[in-house]
């Protein structure tokens, strides 16, 4: 499993044990086995005849169909349940989620009065202590599950008819694969499909290359470039030709506005679906390491330095102060995609307002380097309509230098971050630490080798 999807699961599975405190005193029936969730089941039956008014991960089955639950909890000789989801908002599939479960465990216990779906309350804000009943929002989704109960029905039918064959179903791939998450069997259903097919091009919806897919134009070479928007097709253009797209006055216009001293800045945010300190907010996004590559000429050696919160407190002011005093060195500051480094700061600047008009002068610094890609103004074809650095920069240079990392995303350095904050073996914590900042530096290093080789396709 990716260590990024196996960190999600690990934080709903921390959420899920807080949501337990809003109904203490109940019994855990968790299988100590995957393959024990029958045990969990007769637990689950026997704790119910007994009398337990709350139990933890109940497990039913129903028309060969094994659910668990987050919570379930009796008041009044009526049933509740509750499903955790470490999400601010509620989205179609956990709705679907949730009328499955409903489905079996209305019929397994027929006092079942409502169902409900645990989230995040986005307006809560964290004050000296963590109140869990403020925490969490919770709405019944009981009438939408009542809806999909035949829907629900006809596809368990669907699906045992499935196992009943000794032979895997023909099923077309296409957008379904990938909504509302990638298939599970995406490996094994897409082995016939080409490489350089038209699902890989980022630039070209999923709905679309399905469309085009099941006309038989399976790669790019084949797709009618009529029904694509300009851009797009001059990025197909471009693959099929195997060339680059350099638009050198464009290049040239965007240099302009580099004014030396440069530096070049990358920030990773830690958002907690738990707020950690006070005043903040469920995941809510806030700084603990940026990465500076800084020149002083355009021929100068670059120079790295870093900030990186070590204590369990809020960054926040400590952070500003040293990216004002690292900015006031320089004239302009590049940082890829502008918007997320600009939010990193406001959200920042929001519990300090005192900095407000240094920032805002200091963000007049800031020039978004992604605009080269994004407006074509340099194209190269084996990024296949992504605007990713690390793509773009493993497509110029036909490697990576992220794969020898221990951190590759941005996403899983957040995760990485949440582990440092907890970790007690110093060991450890002095590891992580230095592969969140390897990771961060790779990024500015990036924007520089990027920033360097489009200086020199330009020259004259």
């Amino acid at each position: 499993m990716p260590k990024e999807k196996q960190a999600v699961f690990n934080r709903g599975h921390e959420v899920g044990l807080l949501a337990q405190s809003l109904f203490p005193g109940g019994v855990d029936v968790s299988p100590t086995h995957v393959s024990k969730f029958n045990d969990s089941v007769q637990r689950t039956k026997e704790l119910i005849e007994q009398g337990q008014k709350v139990i933890y991960e109940a497990a039913f089955v129903y028309d060969d169909v094994l659910v668990a639950l987050d919570i379930l909890v009796n008041e009044n000789d009526k049933w509740y349940a509750y499903e955790v989801k470490s999400s601010l908002k509620i989205s179609a599939a956990y709705v679907m989620d949730a009328a499955l479960q409903y489905y079996v465990i209305s019929n397994c216990l027929p006092n079942l009065e409502d169902f409900y779906l645990v989230t995040m309350n986005a307006q809560y804000i964290l004050q000296d202590k963590l109140d869990v009943q403020q925490l969490f929002k919770i709405k019944s989704v009981k009438a939408d599950a009542e809806k999909n109960v035949e829907f629900i029905k006809y596809h368990i039918q669907q699906a045992k008819q499935v196992l009943e064959k000794d032979v895997l179903p023909k099923v077309d791939i296409g957008e379904k694969c990938f909504t509302p998450y990638q298939c599970d069997f995406f490996g094994t259903c897409w082995k016939h499909v080409p490489t350089n097919n038209i699902f890989e091009f980022s630039g070209i919806s999923k709905k679309q290359a399905q469309a085009w897919f099941e006309q038989g134009f399976k790669t790019l070479y084949y797709i009618p470039e009529e029904e694509l928007n300009a851009n797009t097709r001059l990025m197909v253009q471009s693959y099929k030709n195997h060339t680059e797209i350099v638009n050198k006055p464009a290049l040239k216009q965007f240099f302009k506005k580099v004014k030396y001293p440069v530096a070049f800045f990358d920030a990773e945010m830690y958002a907690p679906a738990v707020p950690r300190y006070k005043g903040t907010t469920p995941f809510e996004a806030m700084p603990f390491l940026f990465s500076w590559h800084s020149m002083a000429t355009d021929h100068a050696v670059p120079q790295h330095n870093y900030f990186y919160q070590e204590e369990n407190t809020y960054a926040g002011k400590a952070l500003l102060d040293y990216l004002i005093g690292e900015a006031g060195k320089v004239n302009t500051i590049l940082v890829f995609d502008t918007a997320q480094e600009l939010k990193a700061l406001s959200a920042v600047v929001k519990h300090f307002p005192e900095y407000k008009k240094t920032i805002d002068a200091l963000k007049n610094k800031f020039v978004d380097f992604s605009d080269v890609f994004t407006n074509l103004w340099y194209y190269h074809p084996q990024t296949k309509g992504s605007m990713s650095l690390k793509k773009i920069y493993e497509s110029v240079f036909g490697k990576s230098i992220f794969d020898e990392l221990a951190i590759k995303s941005g996403l899983l350095a957040s995760y990485k971050y949440d582990e440092y904050l907890k970790e007690t073996d110093l060991f450890k914590k002095e590891e992580l630490k230095n592969n969140l900042i390897e990771y961060c530096k790779t990024d500015t290093q990036a924007m520089y080798d990027l920033f360097v080789y489009l200086q020199m396709s330009i020259a004259d």
